[in-house]
This record gives C-alpha cells, sequence and structure tokens, in this order.
C-alpha cells in the first residue's frame, strides 16, 4: 500500500502506522481523509484491507475507494509477477534444428572446360585445384555472367541500415524497429548468398560485404536504442527510500510549509489551535476543515491532544502512539494524525451542526429553485393563455375582413359591376370636372374678370387634391369592368372640356 501511494497521481500519503499495518491518505479537492489498515484474513496465509472513508464526501469518496482497490490490486499483480520470474530458473537444452550442408566452393571454375555440344560431361581431375584459402573462397566467387539483383538489394539494405545505425545513436530509436530492421537485411543476405552459389550469378563479395554492414548497423542501433532506455529510465538513486530522495521530500516539505492563521469561525473554531506557525494542504469547507501542521514534535502531539480532551473530544475515544480520533457530546468528530518522520500533525474536525445547517441551506435552496420553476411555469402559462386570445381576436379579424370584403362584393355587383370605391372616385371627379367646365364657361363669358380670379385659385386647388386622390389608387386590382367605368368617365369629361375650349 506504501508503494503504490508514493507512486499514485490520484492520492497523497498522509501518515504510516507499521505497529497497526495502517496508512491514512488524502485525495486531491475531497474534504476528509481515508484510512486503510491490513487485517487478518480467512485463512492463515491470507489478508484483507479494510478502509475508512469521509462521512460528508458521498459518492467522489465510493469511486476513490474502488479506485485504491484496483490499483493496490494492479501493485500486487505486479510484485507478483516480478518474484515469480525472479524464482524461475530457465534451463536451455542443445539445439536440434536442422542445418543445411553447403558445398565447398570449388577452387577454379570448371565451365569453360565443358564441350560446346549442349552435354554435361564431367570434367577432367586435371583442371580443378584446391583453394589456397578456404575462408576467401567462401568470400568471393568467380561465377561468370551478370550479377545477382539480390545481391545488390542486399547491399542497399545493408547500407541503409548502417546509416540508420548511426542516426540511432542520436535519436534513441525502439529496440523493436532496430531488430525489424536487422532481421530484413540479415535474410536479404542469406538470399543473396544462396544465389550466388558457384554456377549461379556473380556478386558474392557484395553479399559478404551487406553482411557486415548489417552487423555494425545492429549494433549501433542497438547501442543508441539502449542509451535513450537509460535516459527515460530512473536511476537507481531515485528510490524512495534513499537519501536523495529524502533529502528532496524534506526540501518539498519545507517549500510547501507556509505560515496560517486558525480562522475563528466555522468548524475550526470549535477546536484549539495548535502551536506550530507554518502548516500546508489546508482545506476549509461550510462543515470541515483540515490542514497539516509542520514542526511538531510528539511531546507537541501528547499535548494537542490533552487539549482536545479537555474540550470535551472523549466520545468514541480512540488512540495510539501517533493517532487520535474522537467525537465530542455535539456530535463533532475530530482527527488527529502525527508524522514522527516528517515532524508533522494532521488535523481534521467535521462539525455535525454545521453539516447540519449546510444540509438545510441546501434544502432551501432546492425548495427556492422549484419555487422559481413553478413561477416560470405560471408565466409560461400565462404567455400561453395570452398567445390563445391573440389568435381568437386575429381570427375574428379576419373574418370581419371576409364579411366586409363579401359585403363590398355585393354592393358591386348591385352597382354593375364596378366597385364601389372605383365608382365613388370617378363619380366625384366627374362631378368636380362638371363644376369646373361650368366655372370656365362663365369666366369667359364675363370676360375674365379679375374678381373671379380667387375663385379660380381655390378651384385650381380642388382640382390638385381630386386628381390626386384618383392617382393613388391601385389600378392594378381594378377589374374589367372599373376599367370599363373610368374610361367612360374619362371620355364624358373630355367631352365636356373640348366643348368648354
Amino acid at each position: 500500500m506504501v508503494q503504490m501511494l508514493g507512486f499514485n497521481a490520484s492520492f497523497d500519503l498522509v501518515h504510516q502506522d507499521e505497529q497497526s499495518h495502517a496508512v491514512t491518505f488524502s485525495a486531491p479537492n475531497l474534504n476528509g481523509l481515508f484510512t486503510a489498515k491490513v487485517v487478518p484474513g480467512e485463512t492463515a496465509a491470507s489478508s484483507a484491507v479494510e478502509m475508512t472513508a469521509p462521512i460528508d464526501a458521498g459518492e467522489i469518496a465510493q469511486q476513490f475507494v474502488v479506485k485504491f482497490y484496483k490499483d493496490l490490486g494492479d501493485q500486487l499483480m505486479a510484485q507478483t509477477a516480478v518474484q515469480a520470474t525472479s524464482a524461475q530458473t530457465t534451463v536451455m537444452s542443445t539445439p536440434t534444428q536442422q542445418t543445411e550442408v553447403v558445398p565447398p566452393v570449388p577452387a577454379a571454375n570448371t565451365a569453360h572446360d565443358a564441350p560446346h555440344d549442349g552435354q554435361n560431361t564431367p570434367a577432367e581431375p586435371g583442371n580443378h585445384r584446391a583453394s589456397k584459402n578456404t575462408f576467401m573462397a567462401m568470400l568471393t566467387d568467380s561465377n561468370p555472367g551478370k550479377t545477382s539483383a539480390m545481391a545488390v538489394v542486399a547491399l542497399a539494405v545493408a547500407a541503409a541500415f548502417l546509416i540508420f545505425g548511426f542516426v540511432a545513436l542520436g535519436v534513441h530509436p525502439p529496440i523493436a524497429l532496430c531488430i525489424i530492421f536487422a532481421v530484413i537485411a540479415a535474410v536479404l543476405c542469406v538470399v543473396a548468398y544462396l544465389k550466388t552459389q558457384p554456377g549461379k550469378e556473380h556478386g558474392r563479395l557484395f553479399t559478404a560485404i551487406a553482411a557486415g554492414a548489417t552487423v555494425i548497423g545492429l549494433v549501433l542501433s542497438l547501442v543508441g536504442a539502449a542509451g535513450g532506455k537509460q535516459e527515460s529510465q530512473p536511476s537507481a538513486a531515485a528510490s524512495p527510500s534513499s537519501s536523495a530522495s529524502s533529502s528532496a521530500s524534506s526540501s518539498s516539505k519545507e517549500s510547501r510549509c507556509q505560515s496560517f492563521s486558525w480562522p475563528a469561525s466555522g468548524a475550526a473554531a470549535k477546536i484549539p489551535a495548535p502551536k506550530a506557525t507554518k502548516a500546508m494542504d489546508v482545506y476549509e469547507f461550510a462543515a470541515s476543515y483540515s490542514l497539516t501542521a509542520c514542526d511538531v514534535t510528539a511531546s507537541d502531539f501528547e499535548d494537542y491532544v490533552n487539549e482536545l480532551r479537555g474540550k470535551g473530544f472523549t466520545v468514541g475515544l480512540a488512540k495510539s502512539s501517533d493517532t487520535f480520533t474522537a467525537e465530542n457530546a455535539a456530535g463533532d468528530k475530530v482527527m488527529v494524525m502525527h508524522n514522527p518522520k516528517e515532524d508533522t500533525m494532521s488535523i481534521s474536525i467535521e462539525s455535525k451542526e454545521d453539516a447540519d445547517q449546510e444540509a438545510q441551506r441546501k434544502a432551501e435552496e432546492e425548495a427556492a429553485k422549484q419555487a422559481e420553476e413553478q413561477k416560470k411555469a405560471e408565466e409560461a402559462q400565462k404567455k400561453a393563455e395570452e398567445e390563445r386570445k391573440r389568435q381568437e381576436e386575429e381570427q375574428k379579424r379576419i373574418q370581419e375582413e371576409e364579411a366586409k370584403k363579401q359585403q363590398e362584393a355585393q354592393n358591386q355587383a348591385q352597382s354593375g359591376g364596378v366597385t364601389p370605391a372605383v365608382k365613388e372616385a370617378m363619380d366625384s371627379y366627374e362631378s368636380f370636372m362638371n363644376k369646373y367646365c361650368d366655372f370656365m364657361e362663365k369666366y369667359t363669358a364675363d370676360g375674365a374678370p379679375t374678381s373671379m380670379l380667387t375663385d379660380y385659385l381655390k378651384m385650381m386647388s380642388e382640382y390638385s387634391e381630386t386628381t390626386k386622390k384618383l392617382d393613388d389608387m391601385d389600378q392594378s386590382t381594378w377589374t374589367d369592368a372599373d376599367m370599363q367605368y373610368y374610361l367612360e368617365v374619362m371620355n364624358r369629361v373630355n367631352q365636356r372640356l373640348a366643348s368648354v375650349s
């Protein structure tokens, strides 16, 4: 559990009690502390882990409990696998794989001594000599003809692998990639070697060079890959039990310890303030408060526990050399844990009264929210009612307009098919023009007296209004009867005007 908590990003180890086999830890952004304790299992050879979670954490605490057990199971499986691997002994047996026997390379090619009639006859013994250097004979050949394409391909791939090996020294590729590249190059070299056997294609020297480049490339790439792996892995000196880690942990604790002030209200006000002047991991909520005081000795721990007892925290009291838990008569729960290795003391208080008030406040907020939702629902219903009335009024207006149109159509039918509005406008226009013509006849007969000039100007103003009213009418909506009546009126007016002129 200690190893798992020490390297787990989801939990922070607060205290370890080796005597009771228990650890105390916290989770980020979660009020309260968790406790895990190793207890005997169902059999003598087994054990179990019991956990306690914060009271008010609810479902979030249950999720952290499930994650704790899962991570602990993964840690146990990993340790079991390592122990099982280290305990096994692998015995390698003598290889039984069949090997291919390669025929010896002849000292000289006898193809030139063969007859030219196409028949295969054995060459004479006097035409062969033993090779002076078997190793060089294996690397070279005297095959005539074209160079093997496979030997050229093997040489090109090996050269690329060699370049990859030099690059690997700086980029540190995965070991698996290096091995795959080497296997491809090696397979091409074997195929090229078989293609350049005596009596076949030329290119044995290319194959030998490719094989050498493959070996060198493999060595370089593996060195580069191993160097990258060493850089990514932490050194042995970085283990949790080393002195360097302890020094870094101490430095981290000193940087986290900051001056603080003990709250005068809330849950913290129900317990005495510690004598420490610095603390870390301070968490204050509506119904709880917790912190880890720095530079606290065992004597300071005992003194603080005695102060808590004096404040009435004696209900359900449980105390050990480094831990203290108890409640007071009001149901407030306090937990204190001392870490002698780091000289820190964790203090947490959960106020039942504040928790009840918080629950009541949430209930009131929920009631207010429901009242607000009900109000919104009533307003929505009111708006729907108003919209219904508006639609009814709109429907009524449409019906009235339709009735009016029907009445107008009826009037139009009674007036010979002419729209009443058009007939009224045209009759008014014709009446004015007759009046105008009567005035002009009198004006001309009297010799255009000045006394009639004022009447003439009034007549012109009335003429402008009458013609404007006629021009403003939308003739595109006129019926054929309307247009016919318009033409008749205009014809009569023009005839009358012609008689005046």
